[in-house]
């Protein structure tokens, strides 16, 4: 793409139209004019551009669809798909858990007949790797604007399915550190963040199943042809399994929760179990010894020789005999 000193739209924006038979040609975004024709495609991808580069260049794919205008420059939190006429806007949230935040961003694919825009927001993925793919099978790319759709659903969803082995991980780590029992209070906030973040995610990614699977079903969209609702609808099947693995990471993590916490009470049950055992087989010599330690003249076998073994015998006898008990107990 050409450019100099006096461009108003960045360099790092993307604009080539793919012909049969021919190599890939390169637009220029300054001036571009006609950019639709006959048995070709235009990909656009627009990298973090700015309001008034949407509505420079816009126009000469959507025509005056205000609407479109509008609805692409809103930040949006959550997928969505929108239809206009002769055009469908199909937006995608992506995400990145890095360093245990959660940071949040969003892809717009704007198609129709023959073309395709690309906007990439707050967010380091693009569609570079993807278009360098295509571009290496020039059949794939001729099969529509819509075939380039669906493989980009599928691009974002690999990028969701290699983050969630990041989370997977992280679960199996707080599972085994409640079911271990070893966990303080830092561990318990930690499995709280985890748990909200996996929430978050599928809150937004999970809608966009179903969305993608509209495409799969409407025969209306002339612009959607019949060799690509398969693999919208493969698309949709692989979110609609993430979704459900968000959902199982989520269960992991309350249920580990959960038996951590039985462990821990358990375990404190059993500690006051013991402690209450011991306490009553301490209580025998330490009445006895109390008795006897009041030194009061008149009190029973004081004078007797065997008056002091018999009290120390009594005293193991009932001792053992409660030890004997609690441990058939398994209190002790």
């Amino acid at each position: 793409m050409t450019t100099n000193s006096s461009s108003r739209v960045s360099s790092a924006h993307i604009a080539k139209r793919y012909a049969a038979g021919q190599p890939p040609q390169t637009l220029d975004l300054d001036g571009l004019a006609h950019p639709v024709q006959a048995n070709s495609i235009v990909w656009l991808s627009l990298i973090h551009p700015t309001d008034d580069e949407l509505l420079e260049i816009l126009p000469h794919f959507i025509g005056s669809q205000s609407r479109v205008l509008d609805e692409v420059v809103v930040k949006h939190r959550r997928p969505k798909v929108v239809e206009y006429d002769a055009v469908s806007l199909v937006v995608a949230i992506t995400y990145k858990v890095d360093h245990g935040v959660l940071r949040f961003g969003e892809t717009q694919i704007i198609f129709g007949a023959g073309y395709l825009i690309s906007i990439w927001r707050h967010t380091a993925m693009t569609d570079t790797e993807s278009r360098a793919e295509l571009e290496a099978k020039p059949d794939l790319l001729l099969r529509g604007a819509d075939y380039v759709v669906a493989e980009l659903l599928n691009s974002i969803t690999d990028s969701y399915a290699s983050q969630l082995l990041t989370l997977e991980y992280q679960v199996e780590k707080v599972e085994a550190q409640f079911f271990g029992g070893r966990f303080h209070h830092k561990d318990i906030e930690k499995a709280y963040h985890l748990r909200r973040t996996l929430l978050r995610i599928q809150s937004s990614i999970g809608p966009l199943a179903e969305l993608s699977r509209r495409f799969s079903r409407q025969p209306a969209l002339s612009y959607v042809g019949a060799s690509s609702q398969a693999y919208f609808a493969e698309v949709a099947d692989r979110i609609a399994r993430l979704s459900e693995l968000i959902g199982v990471l989520r269960d992991t993590t309350a249920f580990a929760f959960e038996g951590g916490m039985m462990i821990i009470q358990l375990q404190q049950n059993d500690i006051s179990r013991k402690l209450a055992a011991w306490a009553a087989i301490l209580a025998i010599p330490t009445a006895l010894a109390g008795i006897y330690g009041m030194n009061f003249t008149l009190m029973p076998e004081l004078d007797w020789s065997f008056g002091y073994p018999m009290v120390i015998g009594v005293m193991a006898l009932v001792c053992s005999g409660l030890y004997y008990r609690f441990k058939k107990m398994q209190w002790l």
